[in-house]
């Protein structure tokens, strides 16, 4: 980074503390100039242009973090214009520019600064992804915004593609033009998608009520197969919870780049994925439908400020209606359905961290990859008990009557365990204020032994280490040894210094041996855990009276 030190002072502080600032500044605009004259270098420059009264300082938060996504390494060559003074402050939580406005007052003010590709050329739609072909990216990674803001506030925002070649099209959360015009809070800014590149463009939808699809890249089934499937999620579930109330929706898919792993989020009227080649139909439609579905259940109905303690709702709820939404509409057959619904609930029943409490999963998410899958699975678990309960207690409803009343609540409240009580206690008069605190709080294992619904229960070898595999990591010792483990029986023992490890992250396969080498010798063992687990499944076979009771409970006719 070059400046004049007289005029632009940039000094790189990490601090483990903010200091309370006054500020008194009020915006009339503000103008974001996306520039593309760099993009074959894979740099994307960003001019914002402010107009209101700033005084004293004018604090501005640069494209830092979102989602488990890091920003802050891509932005770079930040410039002020007038040439105030500058200082650039960085934690471990966000990254601010405090520029100094001297007095009088100043009423414009421009900031540039430059996006480059981060390196390993990621394709995850959470990244800011500035390719010479391809500028994809949420607005968390993009634009800079005033801290003093309110969630709340409204202001008029313009963004302008500048520089955009002839053959390259356009599409973002609000429009498929150029140049986008926004009466906007902060957050919807933020939490939209914005990309620019050589990609084909479709509109799903009608000149009235637009659905555009964007696709980049190559993908195992044609466009016009993408398109249709997108268009049956979107029937089907805009049905479901009767409601059309979309005068824009975009999707933006692009290709992954890492086999086996694929992705999406859903953002402001929109949701954007990845998928890499290998996948199949299945695996396309079962990810459109649940981050669409996200538009009702964490979108119209948001997830309010404890959101990764209401994961359990808004990612296993979404798991187990688009799943659910799929079948009744004829997107996946029956043994797909099936197959789905027990690959969650073996995955749910053979986790290693089945039981822990709701409070890791807030303090974890982001951190563990045991803990991140967890809410999925312990979410569709309890729907399915929740269903049967309703089905068991009351004589004409079922889950669906608690979730559409949830969403039809959306516009006066967002989520809360609270309201999801209160709901239900329409219905089940005993409430559920037990269960809540005993499978979701505490996380203590949901049985499915007495549900209605044709099942069976299996005995299955487990996955452990016997030893406690962050202390390993971190200290490079053996720890916490289970005495009955297969590590145990190997010679593992506590306090013996690891020099290396093939211990897998996450869930590992029991099959595959692990080979831990100490300074005392080399111990190899297969993590199985000495005792079965129960799982329970849904059966495939089922004979007529099975299949009655199967589409009773799913409410398939």
């Amino acid at each position: 980074m070059h400046s004049h030190i007289s005029k632009i002072l940039i000094v790189l502080l990490f601090l483990i503390t903010m200091p309370t600032l006054a500020i008194a500044n009020t915006y009339d605009s503000i103008e974001y100039n996306l520039d593309l004259a760099n993009i074959k270098s894979s740099v994307l420059k960003v001019e914002v242009i402010l107009k209101g009264t700033f005084e004293d300082k004018l604090v501005m938060k640069l494209p830092f973090e979102w989602a488990g996504t890091r920003y802050k390494d891509q932005i770079k060559n930040i410039q002020i214009d007038p040439r105030f003074s500058i200082e650039l402050k960085q934690e471990d939580t966000s990254s601010q520019a405090l520029i100094s406005v001297p007095t009088p007052q100043c009423h414009s003010l421009k900031v540039t600064y430059e996006i480059h590709q981060k390196t390993g050329d990621p394709s995850d739609v959470h990244e800011a992804i500035v390719r010479d072909h391809l500028v994809h990216a949420p607005g968390y990674g993009i634009f800079a915004t005033p801290q003093d803001l309110n969630e709340n506030d409204k202001l008029n925002v313009t963004i302008n593609w500048v520089n955009l070649d002839a053959s390259w099209k356009t599409l973002s959360s609000h429009t498929h033009e150029k140049t986008i015009s926004l009466n906007s809070t902060p957050l919807e800014l933020l939490h939209s998608i914005y990309v620019a590149g050589k990609m084909r463009l479709h509109n799903l939808g009608t000149q009235a009520q637009p659905i555009f699809l964007s696709l980049y890249g190559c993908f195992d089934l044609e466009d016009q197969k993408i398109a249709s499937d997108i268009g049956q999620v979107i029937s089907s579930q805009r049905a479901f919870f009767n409601d059309v109330h979309f005068p824009f929706y975009a999707i933006s898919l692009i290709e992954g780049n890492q086999p086996g792993f694929s992705g999406g989020t859903r953002l402001v009227n929109s949701f954007t994925a990845f998928l890499p080649r290998g996948s199949y139909r299945n695996d396309y439609y079962l990810l459109f439908a649940h981050e669409h579905l996200h538009s009702w259940i964490g979108g119209k109905l948001g997830n309010g400020k404890d959101e990764e303690l209401n994961y359990w709702w808004s990612e296993g709820f979404t798991d187990y209606y688009s799943r659910l939404i799929a079948f009744r509409s004829k997107g996946i057959d029956r043994k797909t359905f099936i197959d789905e619904i027990n690959q969650s609930l073996r995955a749910y029943y053979l986790s290693p961290v089945n039981q822990v409490p709701n409070s890791k999963i807030k303090e974890d998410f982001w951190k563990d990859d045991d803990i991140e899958k967890l809410p999925y699975y312990r979410g569709l678990v309890f729907a399915l008990y929740l269903n049967n309960l309703l089905q068991k207690t009351t004589s004409n409803h079922t889950l669906d009557t608690v979730v559409l009343d949830l969403v039809r609540s959306a516009p006066t409240q967002p989520f809360s365990s609270s309201l999801f009580q209160e709901i239900v206690q329409k219905y089940v008069k005993s409430g559920i204020a037990d269960e809540l605190i005993t499978f979701i709080e505490k996380g203590n294992l949901i049985s499915l032994k007495d549900i209605n619904l044709p099942m069976a229960c299996d005995s299955i070898e487990h996955y452990t280490l016997g030893f406690n595999k962050d202390v390993v990591r971190k200290n490079q010792i053996i720890a916490e040894i289970d005495t009955k483990s297969n590590a145990y029986a190997s010679g593992l023992r506590n306090g013996q210094q690891v020099i290396s490890e093939n211990i897998p992250d996450g869930v590992g396969d029991t099959n595959q041996m692990i080979t831990v080498r100490t300074t005392i010798g080399t111990f190899k063992f297969l993590p199985k855990h000495h005792k079965g687990r129960k799982v329970y499944r849904l059966k495939a076979n089922l004979s007529p009276q099975e299949e009655k009771q199967f589409n009773q409970f799913f409410g398939v006719k």
